[in-house]
């Protein structure tokens, strides 16, 4: 289902396009299409208005998809600072086109005549229809156009994106679709009413201009909400840890020994060490045996033995575990489902050296190695044919912290950064730098630092305290292990045993 915001910007889109109708492009659609009944027929008019349409709609999606695209590879987007960007430029628009000021830039083109004099009529309607779909090849009637071209970028959602080019092609389609059949009839007495009486465009105007205040209330109030749920962990279950989570499931182990799985409102436990979802499946670990099951059926797909493994992955395609040899050192094998053909060793690291637990999204691996000289999160493709050593690159490294428990959701990367001076669960763009990752939860360093002085001793020639003002303070509690959801972040908080006290975990979520 969308969400409010959602379906303020499809109705935002929708009435940018709408206005578009009465720029000389749009009445001059209406009359090419409309006066062709006569000698073209009604058939050929009724196929011309469908070709128009799909080529507006092509247009709208092919520009604003665009340019979403260019706001994500851009980095930032998602993050509270992208919606109130987008709350600006869209406050900014709608004062524009309450107040009736003059669109600023101006396109002063219009779609090629020879056109429909050249071509097939239902082709020349589709390209007229593209041409007027994307939006900035002709007139701009509002700065809603403008606005949704810079919010594209600001958002950084594809699938914000299409919404808009879809939406903005439909409003361009509509009137045309609506006036030409008709034109001898309806449709040119329309177009008269409309190129006559501007007080029509200003008023439509004005609608741009409500829908773009609405859209600002509502890109403030996620903003809000975001950063409101940012830096909030609740928890959703004691006792838990190693999350994993695939559209609506979400799996857990429990420290006594259970794994759970809970999808909607139906919950499962199994006895296991281990548990992954991903794609359609659940996989199991139990001492050295692993299981692939179908989620909705529980049917098993694929079995295997597995000596010295630890920790599981699984995707749509792919099962991935983690192994620890009997003299130390850790390897990472994966191999295709459902048949886990083509088994292979895909990371593997010495004896003082440690590999993290595998996370998965289609045929992504990310995983964290630590080494004497560096902590890396590595990104991997397994679907290729050449080496995989060449599908792999380190997208995070520092030598002076900790880059740990990753986890993978289309092109964002959760992890765990630790520091001598405190923890931190961040999420980043893959391919964006380590600076460029937005904090979602901060909790203070489980490492001791002494007084600087002997007790009942002077303080006087102390080090100061390199940690910045404002760290929190020490805690007992680690940052584990981590999944990633379309609009939470959920990570384990542990607390290691300490003599007689047993560990605990508790799993908490944070909103993205």
């Amino acid at each position: 289902m969308l969400s409010a915001t959602a379906l303020i910007l499809l109705a935002t889109a929708f009435a940018a396009g709408v206005t578009g109708a009465w720029s000389p492009c749009g009445f001059s659609m209406v009359e090419t299409l409309g006066s062709a009944r006569g000698h073209a027929g009604a058939r050929a008019v009724r196929a011309s208005c469908a070709t128009f349409a799909l080529g507006a709609l092509a247009g709208g999606a092919i520009t604003f998809t665009a340019l979403a695209a260019i706001g994500s590879a851009l980095g930032g987007a998602g993050s509270t600072a992208a919606l109130v960007v987008a709350a600006t430029i869209a406050l900014a628009a709608a004062a524009g086109e309450l107040l009736g000021v003059r669109i600023v830039p101006q396109i002063r083109r219009q779609v090629p005549e020879r056109w429909r004099r050249t071509m097939p009529l239902p082709l020349a309607a589709g390209l007229y229809g593209v041409l007027l779909g994307l939006g900035f090849t002709t007139f701009v009637l509002t700065l809603a156009v403008w606005a949704l071209a810079g919010i594209s970028v600001a958002v950084g959602s594809v699938e914000a994106g299409l919404l808009i080019g879809l939406g903005f092609g439909a409003g361009r389609a509509l009137p045309v679709v609506l006036m030409a059949p008709r034109y001898a009839t309806l449709g040119q007495r329309l177009e008269l009413k409309m190129a006559e009486r501007p007080a029509l465009l200003r008023r439509l105007r004005l609608v741009d201009g409500a829908l773009l205040t609405a859209l600002t209330v509502a890109f403030l109030a996620s903003g809000s909400a975001q950063a409101a749920a940012g830096g909030r962990a609740v928890t959703v279950a004691e006792g838990a840890t190693d999350p994993s989570i695939a559209t609506d499931t979400l799996a857990w182990r429990q420290l006594d020994g259970r794994v759970v799985v809970v999808s909607g409102d139906v919950r499962s436990e199994l006895l296991a060490e281990n548990v992954a979802i991903g794609g359609p499946y659940v996989a199991t670990r139990t001492g050295e045996r692993i299981e692939v099951r179908d989620r909705a059926t529980g049917a098993l797909v694929a079995q295997r033995t597995a000596p010295g493994a630890t920790q599981l992955a699984v995707s749509a395609g792919w099962l991935v575990w983690r192994t620890t040899l009997p003299g130390g050192g850790d390897r990472l094998y994966a191999a295709a489902l459902p048949s886990l053909a083509g088994e292979r060793v895909v990371a593997g690291l010495g004896r003082r050296e440690r590999i993290g637990r595998p996370a998965l999204d289609g045929a992504l691996l990310a995983y964290a190695t630590a080494t004497r000289r560096e902590s890396r999160i590595v990104v991997q493709r397994l679907d290729g044919e050449t080496a995989p050593a060449q599908h792999r690159r380190a997208v995070l490294s520092t030598r002076l912290a900790e880059l740990s428990q990753p986890a993978l959701r289309g092109r964002r990367l959760l992890f765990v950064h630790a520091t001598h001076c405190s923890q931190r669960l961040r999420v980043v763009r893959v391919g964006q730098l380590l600076r460029d990752a937005r904090t979602l939860l901060h909790i203070g360093t489980t490492a001791h630092r002494d007084r600087g002085h002997e007790h009942g001793r002077t303080t006087q020639g102390r080090e100061p305290g390199q940690c910045a003002r404002g760290t929190p303070p020490r805690t007992d509690t680690v940052l584990w292990t981590t999944a990633l959801g379309g609009e939470y972040a959920y990570v384990t908080l542990l607390r290691p045993a300490a003599g007689a006290d047993p560990a605990t975990a508790t799993l908490a979520r944070v909103g993205i």
